[in-house]
C-alpha cells in the first residue's frame, strides 16, 4: 500500500486524472478548436456570399463558390465535433477511472477512526460528487467555454478586419463581459460548496436513518425521526435557494449586458454601412455574429452556474477524502513474515480524545501463549487490540511483534500475522464463500470447506439451497448472529495466523452453540498466540494467563488458578459475582 498524491483542488485532480489519457484530451482540445474554427469562418463566407449578390453586374460564379462553400463547412465543422465527441468519450470514460481507483485506493488508506466518525453512504456520495464533479467541470470547458472564448476571439480578429470600430466593441465588451461573470462565479462558487455539503450531510443522514429504520419502528419514533431530518432537508433548501438566487442575477445582468452588445454591434454597422465604410455583407455579417453570440451568451450564466455547482461539489467531496492519513507505512517500512507470534509491549503511553488511555503500560506475551484481558468497559481492552493492528499508534513507547516495532513494518504485513474474530461480526453482501474466503483469498473450496467445518458451520450452509454460493444479505443480515460469527471464525480458520486475538467472539452464540464451538475454537487456538477479550468463564478457563486491566493498567496478571486463589482479588471477586457464565462488571 503506497501513498498517492492526490491534489485537493477540482482543477489540477481533473489533470491528475488525464496524464494517464492525455493523448485523447489533445486530440479532444485540438478538434474542439478546429472545429470551432470552422464554424466561426461561416460569418466570413456569408459575408462574402452576400456581397458576391449585392455587386452589380453579379458574377454567379461566385456567388455559386460561396453557396456551396457554406454547406461544406457545416459538414467539415461537424466531422470536427464529432471527433471531439468520440475522442471526449475516451478521455472521460477513462478519466473516471483513473479518478475512482485514486480515490478509492486513498480512501482504504485511511484509519479505522476516520470511518467510525463518517457515515459510510456520506463518504460514497462524496467520492461520487468528486469525481462526477470534476469530469462535469472539464467537460464544459471542452465544450462549452473553450468554444465561446475562443470563438470570441475569432470573432473580434474578424470584425477588426471589417472595420476597427466593430472589432473594439466586441473586443471592450467581451472584456466587460467575461469580468462580470467572472466576478459572479467567485460569488457562487462558496455557495455551491456550501450547497454541495448540506447535500452530502442530508444524504448521510438519510441514509443513517435508513439503515436502523428498525430502530425507528421499534422505538415508535417515526415523528421524532421525521422531524430530525426535516431539519436537514430544510437548511439543504436554504442553501439551493441562496445559490439559485445569484445565479438569477447572473442571468438578469447577462440580458442587460447582450442587450447592449447588440445594439452597438448593430447599431455600428448600420452606420458605418450609411456612411459608405463597409460593406452590405459585414453588416450581414455583424449580424450573424450577433446571433450566434446571443444563442451561446443568453444562458451562459446557468453554464456558469452549473459549472461551479459541480466544482463545489467536487471541491467538497476531495476535501473530505483526501484529509492526511493519520496511520501510514513509512517510506522504509519492512515487508516481513511473522512466525512466532511474541508480543512485547515497552512503556507505551496513548491518548485519545484528550484522555489518557494507557500511562507507562507494559507487557510481555510469549509466543503460543493465550492470555484473557478482563476488565469493565472503558478500562482499555479494545484499545489494546485497535493499537496491536495499528488502528492508532501510540503516542510514546513501542509495540514489538517477533522483534519488529509495528510502526516499521507494512501495515500489511503486520495485520497478515493477525486472526481477528471481532465481537460485531461485519460480512459482504456477497457469498458466503467469497466471506470466508476473504481472509485467504487463494484458498482453494476444499479448505474453505475445511475451516468452515471446523467452526461447526459447514452442515447449515450444506443445507442451504445455494450452498457456498448463497448470498449474506446487506452487512450478513440474512443470517442470524450466531451464524455470522461463526462464519467470522471460519474466516480466522482459514487465515490460519500465528496471532489470534478474540473479541468476545462467541457473544452472539446461545449456550448450546457456544458449547459446540468451543473444540473448534481449542483447535484454532493451538500453537498460536492468542489474545482474548472475554467476560465468558468457557473461554477465560482455557487460557494460560488472565491479565486484569483497569483505567489502563494492569492490576493482576496470573494463572487463573493462581488469581482464584488470590484473597480480596479482583478476578476472584469477578468470578464469585459471575452470572450464567459471564464475569460481569462491579
Amino acid at each position: 500500500m503506497s501513498e498517492i498524491e492526490i491534489p485537493k483542488k477540482p482543477l489540477k485532480f481533473g489533470l491528475f486524472a488525464t496524464k494517464p489519457h492525455k493523448k485523447w484530451a489533445i486530440i479532444a482540445i485540438c478538434s474542439v478548436i478546429i472545429a470551432t474554427t470552422i464554424d466561426r469562418m461561416s460569418v466570413i463566407v456569408l459575408r462574402n456570399l452576400t456581397d458576391s449578390i449585392a455587386t452589380q453586374p453579379i458574377v454567379f460564379k461566385a456567388v455559386w463558390i460561396w453557396a456551396i462553400f457554406y454547406p461544406i463547412l457545416f459538414l467539415l465543422a461537424g466531422a470536427f465535433w464529432r471527433t471531439s465527441g468520440f475522442m471526449g468519450l475516451r478521455w472521460f470514460m477513462n478519466f473516471r477511472l483513473t479518478a475512482y481507483q485514486a480515490l478509492y485506493e486513498y480512501i482504504t488508506l485511511h484509519s479505522k477512526d476516520y470511518f467510525n466518525s463518517r457515515f459510510a453512504g456520506a463518504l460514497t456520495n462524496k467520492m461520487g460528487n468528486a469525481v462526477d464533479g470534476t469530469e462535469s467541470v472539464f467537460e464544459n470547458l471542452l465544450w462549452r467555454f473553450i468554444p465561446l472564448i475562443y470563438g470570441l476571439i475569432l470573432y473580434i480578429i474578424f470584425a477588426w478586419l471589417s472595420s476597427p470600430l466593430l472589432g473594439l466593441i466586441i473586443l471592450i465588451w467581451t472584456i466587460v463581459f467575461l469580468s462580470v461573470n467572472w466576478y459572479f462565479a467567485k460569488k457562487i462558487q462558496p455557495k455551491s460548496y456550501e450547497y454541495a455539503k448540506s447535500l452530502s450531510t442530508l444524504k448521510g443522514r438519510i441514509v443513517d436513518s435508513l439503515s436502523n429504520i428498525s430502530l425507528v419502528h421499534e422505538s415508535a419514533f417515526l415523528r421524532g425521526e421525521r422531524e430530525y431530518i426535516n431539519k436537514y432537508i430544510k437548511k439543504q433548501r436554504d442553501k439551493g435557494i441562496s445559490e439559485w438566487q445569484l445565479s438569477e442575477w447572473v442571468l438578469l445582468t447577462n440580458n442587460i449586458l447582450i442587450f447592449i452588445f447588440m445594439a452597438l454591434m448593430i447599431g455600428a454597422s448600420v452606420y458605418l454601412f450609411q456612411k459608405n465604410l463597409v460593406s452590405v455583407g459585414v453588416v450581414v455579417m455583424v449580424i450573424a455574429i450577433v446571433g450566434e453570440l446571443i444563442g451561446q451568451l443568453l444562458f451562459i450564466g446557468m453554464e456558469i452556474k452549473n459549472t461551479t455547482k459541480y466544482y463545489g461539489e467536487a471541491r467538497e467531496g476531495l476535501e473530505e477524502i483526501l484529509t492526511e492519513h493519520i496511520i501510514n507505512n513509512k517510506p522504509n517500512a519492512k515487508d516481513v513474515d511473522i512466525s512466532n507470534g511474541n508480543i512485547e509491549i515497552k512503556s507505551i503511553y496513548f491518548e485519545y480524545n484528550n484522555s489518557k488511555i494507557f500511562k507507562d503500560f507494559s507487557i510481555n506475551i510469549a509466543s503460543g501463549q493465550k492470555i484473557g484481558f478482563v476488565g469493565k468497559s472503558g478500562a482499555g481492552k479494545t484499545t489494546l487490540v485497535s493499537l496491536l493492528l495499528r488502528h492508532f499508534d501510540v503516542q510514546e513507547g513501542e509495540i514489538k511483534i517477533d522483534g519488529y516495532n509495528i510502526s516499521e513494518i507494512t501495515l500489511e504485513s503486520l495485520r497478515r500475522a493477525i486472526g481477528f474474530v471481532p465481537q460485531d461480526t461485519s460480512l459482504f453482501h456477497r457469498t458466503i464463500l467469497e466471506n470466508i474466503q476473504y481472509s485467504r483469498p487463494e484458498a482453494k473450496i476444499s479448505d474453505v470447506k475445511e475451516a468452515a467445518k471446523h467452526a461447526q458451520i459447514d452442515k447449515f450452509i450444506e443445507s442451504l439451497p445455494e450452498g457456498y454460493n448463497t448470498l449474506v444479505g446487506e452487512r450478513g443480515l440474512k443470517l442470524s448472529g450466531g451464524q455470522r460469527q461463526r462464519i467470522a471464525i471460519a474466516r480466522a480458520f482459514l487465515k490460519n495466523s500465528p496471532i489470534l486475538i478474540l473479541d468476545e467472539a462467541t457473544s452472539s452464540l446461545d449456550s448450546e452453540s457456544e458449547h459446540a464451538i468451543q473444540t473448534s475454537l481449542e483447535n484454532l487456538m493451538k500453537d498460536k498466540t492468542v489474545i482474548a477479550i472475554a467476560h465468558r468463564l468457557s473461554t477465560l478457563k482455557k487460557m494460560d494467563r488472565i491479565v486484569i486491566i483497569e483505567d489502563g493498567k494492569i492490576v493482576e496478571d496470573g494463572l487463573p488458578e493462581k488469581l482464584l486463589n488470590k484473597k480480596n482479588g479482583i478476578f476472584k471477586n469477578m468470578w464469585e459475582h459471575q452470572v450464567k457464565g459471564f464475569i460481569i462488571d462491579d
